[in-house]
């Protein structure tokens, strides 16, 4: 279970009671849209953009946050998290002050800046479901194959720091159940709003600008084209390997979930048919649903999965919307008048606001800021295969 001792430490009583009222109408909405959703056997699968995450300034997350992000991240059992910045301190304070002993986390090197913008992906599990099973590692397109050589570009040379993912996905083996599975994270590059090149023209800057949307839908391509022709090749070796030895060859490890922040522009754009076209499966009931919070409307992140072991069934997918319960729009107030949050009222960048501003200023960026601009997207798979097992003994005792 999450811990909640940091609440003692918020010294404003008022806000301190607003929190514990938060978090109790949290826990019943997690309650209600995720674990009266599915069986606790499951495997509760989770991705989330917790935007420059372990940021300075605005976006260094205050107690409240944490205590939320840990109450909603608690109701799964792995959870990969995008956007976590260089310093870590506020991800190993999630784990060990909020999450606690039954948390661990894996977490990639930096990305570096530039494409990359410094940030580094998370996977955090709850070890008494899931195991680590010890193989991770960064995906690097082989043979020399390049992103900007895939998207078959114009003006190369502009984008010849585009040579592979501008944010590497990572790979990592887990078990939960009977189910073995690579799980992997993934940030996909968005080059919105690109800066033109000094030694550009302004005819020749706009020529290019849609390219930057080429190398989007290339590095989603290239992604699942990789992990397609890899687990087809992984499922062949597997299948000899079990025939040779005289064993069922039907469970299998071959199993893959792509999962992250893959900047998907609509259902229908052709960013999403370059993760159908390679035969991952994104239900339909996300598929279709927004998962960013503002006035953007984005269907950026999606858990896809591409499953060798026909026993493992995916049961139920959505995307979680905190604001229901914490940081909503009326909770504006609060923050201007118990709270009095600095970057709400404008003193910290020493601006004056109207308390309609303020209000605005609390609904557009602060909630992103401490929480997120996106929401958290969630499917729960069956992963207990006890009864197929005890059956297959009961068969094999009985033909004997």
């Amino acid at each position: 279970m999450a811990q909640y001792w940091k609440l003692r430490t918020i010294n404003n009583k008022d806000h301190r009671v607003h929190v514990a009222e938060r978090l109790k109408a949290l826990r019943e909405q997690l309650k209600s849209e995720v674990s009266d959703q599915t069986d606790e056997h499951d495997l509760r699968l989770a991705t989330w953009n917790l935007m420059h995450f372990g940021g300075s300034g605005a976006s260094w997350r205050n107690t409240d946050a944490m205590l939320y992000i840990a109450e909603i991240i608690d109701h799964f059992d792995l959870v990969a998290v995008q956007e976590v910045k260089t310093d870590m301190t506020q991800l190993e304070d999630l784990v060990d002050d909020y999450l606690g002993d039954e948390w661990d986390y894996i977490v990639t090197d930096s990305s570096g800046d530039g494409l990359g913008n410094s940030e580094r992906m998370a996977f955090l599990y709850r070890k008494g479901k899931v195991r680590f099973s010890r193989l991770a590692g960064e995906i690097v397109l082989p043979d020399g194959q390049t992103i900007v050589g895939a998207a078959k570009l114009d003006h190369v040379d502009v984008f010849d720091r585009h040579q592979q993912f501008a944010r590497s996905p990572f790979l990592v083996g887990f078990q939960c159940g009977w189910f073995q599975f690579k799980l992997c994270t993934v940030h996909i590059y968005f080059g919105d709003d690109p800066k033109k090149p000094d030694d550009m023209t302004e005819a020749d800057f706009d020529e290019i600008k849609g390219t930057y949307m080429d190398l989007r839908r290339a590095e989603i391509a290239e992604l699942a084209k990789f992990f397609k022709k890899r687990q087809d090749k992984e499922r062949r070796e597997e299948k000899k390997r079990l025939r040779d030895k005289g064993w069922d060859t039907v469970p299998s490890a071959a199993n893959y979930i792509l999962l992250g922040d893959f900047n998907i522009v609509s259902p229908e754009h052709e960013t999403m048919k370059a993760l159908l076209d390679n035969g991952f499966k994104v239900p339909d009931n996300i598929k279709d649903l927004p998962t960013t919070l503002g006035k953007t409307v984005g269907y950026y992140d999606q858990i896809a999965h591409r499953l060798k072991d026909e026993r493992i069934e995916h049961r139920v997918s959505n995307a979680f919307n905190f604001r229901k319960s914490v940081f909503r729009p009326e909770d504006a107030d609060h923050y201007i008048d118990v709270v009095k949050d600095g970057y709400v009222n404008g003193k910290i960048k020493k601006k004056t606001r109207s308390r309609d501003q303020m209000r605005a200023y609390f609904n557009r960026y602060r909630f992103k800021n401490q929480m997120s601009d996106h929401q958290l997207l969630w499917s729960s798979f069956k992963v207990d295969l006890a009864e197929d097992y005890l059956d297959t003994i009961q068969e094999e005792a009985l033909t004997s």
